[in-house]
């Protein structure tokens, strides 16, 4: 038998499963991310024994977490009150990737658990490596499948861990870098958790023998290129050679980060609090000026983040602290990396994704009115409104152009230079080239953040023009 009444080699599962459950009371589904191979298989095996305590697995009617004083009735999920199911990713970078979907959902078959297989298209790039392209595919496909509030399931273990916290110490990660993988964070509308991470990969694999389980060995596992697989092979062995309880030791470190980085967070969000401009992309340099570097790069880096940016480099952020806080008032300076940049204007920094190019004299779009209209920065939309906007009819189509300099707009009975409207509605510089201008039959006839001009201006019903970006 592979488990009886007084083993309790998996308490710490059940305690870490019934964690889940307490967190997220509110789930109906759990996925498991089944890979096929050894550690997944082991995950769903379990969790299908969960879901139906006649097998060897539970023979007691009741599981006591203690930490939580929490009783989970077993009678419940018999009628049906936990769901489970199973998500394949085909990253189709192996030639026994369509074999190992077909194992996949014939072992999910048997368990009588719903699979969903999902094809993904990793890109190689020279930014990231292949393996991290693969696991930003996979999460990103599933985080797009499950419905609001799912906890979806990952087998990663302690030895995974251990492996993640080395490498993030090689790439010299800070505190939130170190803590490696959290056992319960979000993705997408739901929860990501990985129940397993108090074991060895050793200790899954003794017991999925005892089980008689059969699952995939992928080849790729093997290889050295790959930086994981590199210290799975060639480093870790020796160095639990001298430190056999290294992964525990690790996972520890990180459970010890874990903490650190909480403590970390809450003085930057009250440090954001007291920063913080009136848009979420906006940071008061006077208040930010007051803080120690120390905080002021951790205040960069949490509010970044918190704009779902991708994070600058050390060297980046100091160019941030250097450059762009002591700048004259007058200047504009700009730090950009891949997917973010830093700007200021007076006496605010914003953050932004990167800009796209700015249209040229020719770059000329046809907008028909009441419709939605994407631009190469933001879109257009309109609403109806009395008394004010534009006094334009349903069907209309205007031409949206883009500033080349010495543009005029007859508005509140004169004709005023638009690049001096600009700068009196206190538009950042960097926005300017970007601002559609509306033209009617050749004239100009709206500027959205300015208005209409004088002569197309509604007295009735008309359009309220709105640049959302």
């Amino acid at each position: 038998m592979f488990f009886n009444e007084h083993d309790k080699f998996w308490s710490p599962f059940y305690n870490h499963f019934f964690d889940i459950l307490s967190t997220c009371s509110f789930t109906q589904c759990f996925w498991v991310a089944y890979s096929g191979g050894l550690d997944s298989h082991l995950l769903l095996y379990l969790l299908a024994q969960l879901k139906n305590p006649s097998l060897p697995l539970l023979k007691e009617n009741k599981y006591v977490n203690q930490k939580h004083s929490i009783h989970i009735s077993f009678d419940k999920w018999k009628k049906g009150g936990f769901n489970l199911r199973a998500v394949h990713i085909h990253h189709g970078l192996n030639e026994q990737a369509d074999n190992w979907a077909i194992h996949c959902q014939q072992i999910c078959n048997t368990l009588e658990i719903p699979c969903e297989i999902i094809r993904v298209n990793v890109q190689n790039t020279h930014r990231e490596s292949l393996e991290a392209n693969a696991r930003n595919a996979r999460y990103k496909a599933i985080a797009q499948l499950i419905a609001p509030n799912d906890v979806v399931l990952t087998a990663q273990h302690a030895d995974d861990q251990a492996e993640t916290v080395l490498i993030q110490l090689l790439r010299g990660a800070g505190v939130a870098g170190l803590a490696a993988m959290p056992f319960i964070s979000c993705l997408g509308q739901g929860w990501l958790a990985r129940p397993l991470l108090s074991y060895t990969r050793s200790q899954l694999h003794d017991y999925a023998l005892q089980a008689n389980l059969h699952w995939i060995e992928d080849t790729s596992n093997a290889d050295t290129r790959f930086d994981r697989n590199f210290l799975r092979h060639e480093i870790v062995p020796r160095l639990q050679q001298r430190w056999p309880s290294m992964s525990h030791i690790l996972s520890r470190v990180a459970q010890h980060q874990a903490e650190a980085n909480e403590l970390v967070q809450t003085l930057a969000e009250e440090d954001l609090k007291s920063c913080q401009g009136d848009t979420s992309e906006q940071l008061l340099l006077p208040a930010l000026s007051r803080l120690k570097p120390i905080r002021q790069r951790n205040v960069l880096r949490f509010w970044i983040k918190k704009l779902r940016l991708p994070l600058p480099s050390t060297v980046q952020l100091e160019h941030i602290l250097r450059d762009i806080l002591t700048a004259k008032e007058n200047r504009q300076p700009l730090v950009r990396w891949q997917g973010g940049e830093v700007r200021r204007y007076r006496n605010h920094l914003f953050a932004m994704q990167n800009l796209p190019p700015v249209p040229d004299a020719s770059y000329t779009l046809i907008w028909t009115l009441p419709q939605k209209l994407c631009l190469p920065f933001g879109e257009l939309r309109v609403n109806e409104v009395q008394g004010q906007g534009l006094a334009l009819p349903i069907g209309t189509q205007l031409q949206i152009r883009f500033r080349q300099g010495g543009e005029t707009f007859h508005w509140h009975g004169h004709q005023r230079v638009v690049k001096k409207l600009l700068q009196a509605v206190s538009l950042p510089p960097w926005q300017r080239p970007f601002i559609p201008l509306i033209y009617f039959e050749n004239i100009l006839v709206a500027i959205p953040k300015i208005g209409i001009a004088d002569k197309f201006l509604a007295t009735k019903s008309g359009w309220n023009i709105q640049w959302l970006l």
